[in-house]
Parts: structure tokens; sequence; C-alpha cells
């Protein structure tokens, strides 16, 4: 099948289509991944994302690939990236990761961040053909609600103070603290000796930044948000394998659901 490649950027169509977009390659991928309106916007502004250098391709209506591009200070990451199935397994993928890196490089980055799904092994080849190594292993646990009954204790507390807390292991790009200051409706249980950053939608809380000394601690802090919201499920999601978060949800016997490898490429 013929492909006349028009290639723009989410800059130029408006941010409906973007998300559209990635919402068309992310089609039949390994984890469901949608973005509806306002979660693209939110991944927009809380991840710093360069719309003018996130590339997407169409040929003629038909969105043919998208990816796209964050930018802090001198350090990329890629926030998204992908083919639509119809145009899979032709090449498409590098050239449009060549486009991305050119364009992280013409913006004078350094490095350039991303995660990709530790099953996901063609996807990881290709980014391993580009030149990207494996930093770390990230991890998402979650566990229901009805496991941390009983442990409660933490008061609520307000998130924007204790956002300036030294981070006890380095954050993925999306739990920085430069791309939690932009969420809205944070919450936080606990003090600044020991607490957990947390949002929810009313069933489910995603913990987005912990600091505990101990499995013990950091289970009181994850009841003290159950009882706090009345969820049903907390999860944590992309957490560094070796911090002692981590640690603590494995001693917990929360469920990990996905493992993913951070890598980077560096100029």
């Amino acid at each position: 099948m013929m492909v006349r490649l028009r290639r723009v950027t989410a800059a130029d169509v408006g941010s409906a289509r973007a998300a559209a977009a990635l919402d068309d390659v992310f089609r039949e991928y390994l984890v469901p991944i949608s973005f509806d309106g306002p979660a693209y916007a939110l991944h927009v502004a809380a991840n710093d994302v360069d719309l003018a250098a996130s590339p997407i391709w169409y040929d003629g209506d038909e969105v043919v690939a998208a990816a796209v591009l964050g930018v802090r200070g001198r350090r990329g990451w890629i926030g998204g990236f992908g083919v639509a199935p119809a145009h899979r397994r032709r090449g498409l993928g590098h050239a449009l990761l060549a486009d991305v890196l050119e364009r992280a490089w013409s913006l004078g980055l350094v490095s350039v961040t991303l995660e990709v799904l530790a099953e996901n092994t063609a996807a990881r080849r290709l980014y391993e053909a580009a030149g990207f190594t494996p930093v770390r292993r990230l991890i998402a646990f979650g566990v229901d609600a009805t496991g941390l009954q009983g442990r409660a204790g933490a008061p609520y507390a307000e998130a924007g103070p204790l956002l300036g807390a030294p981070e006890q292991t380095g954050p993925c790009w999306q739990r920085e603290a430069a791309s939690l200051r932009r969420q809205p409706s944070l919450h936080a249980v606990g003090d600044a000796r020991a607490f957990c950053i947390f949002r929810h939608d009313g069933r489910r809380a995603q913990l987005l930044n912990v600091r505990a000394d101990s499995a013990e601690q950091f289970a009181g802090l994850a009841a003290s948000v159950v009882a706090q919201t009345g969820v049903v499920r907390v999860e944590l999601f992309n957490e560094p394998a070796t911090s002692a978060t981590a640690a603590a949800a494995r001693t917990l016997g929360w469920k990990p659901l996905h493992e993913l490898d951070e890598m980077r490429l560096t100029r």
C-alpha cells in the first residue's frame, strides 16, 4: 500500500486531533492507553510536552504515526510513541524515532529518556538500534483497598509543601516534582518525616510520591489514603525497582502489574 506521508506536529493540528492521533497509535497496545481531552491536556501541561517538537504523520486524514516529546532544560523525554496498527512492520518506527531525535538535538538537548514495557521486545529492539540503553527497571504495583484496612493513622496534609522534600530515589519523569506541581487536585497524608502524595478519582488512588522508613509505615500511609478517600484500589506506578518504596510494596505482597525499562540516549 502506497503511503504519502504528511508530516505535521501536535502544534499544527490542535489538542483534539493530537489526542486522537495518540489513541490511534496506541490501539492494540499491550497495556490499554487512552487520551481523552482532559487526559491529553494534563499530559501536555504536567510533563512539559513541546507540541512543536511532537510529530504526527498522516496519510490523507488517516493517522500513520505519532510521538510526544517532553523538554526540561537540556533533558528530553519521549512520553508517547507509536505507529498505527495498519502501518506497522514497515520500518516507520525507525523513521519516526529518527524524526523525534532530530527535533530533540535541534533544541540543544543532551539526553532523551523513555520507558518501554519489559515484554515489548519489538519496541525495545527499535530503541536499542537507535542507541538507547537501559538505565533501570520500573515497576507498577496494585492492591485492593480491603487489604489495607485497619492500619490508618496518618492525617490529611497539604500536598504543596511536601513537594519540595528531597527525593529518596530519583523518580521517573511523570513523577518528578516538576510534573506533580502542575497536577490538579493533589492530596497528601502524613507529615514531612513520612508522607504520601496522591491523586484519586473516587475509586482508584495513584500514589505519586512516598516517603516511608519501613514497610509498616508505608502500609499505614496507604491505609490512610484509603480511609481519607474511600477508594477500592491503590496503585503505585513506575516505581524504581531498587527503591525503598518498591521493597516495601513487595514485602506487603502488592501485586506487580507490569514492569518497564527506563532507557536513555545521550548525545
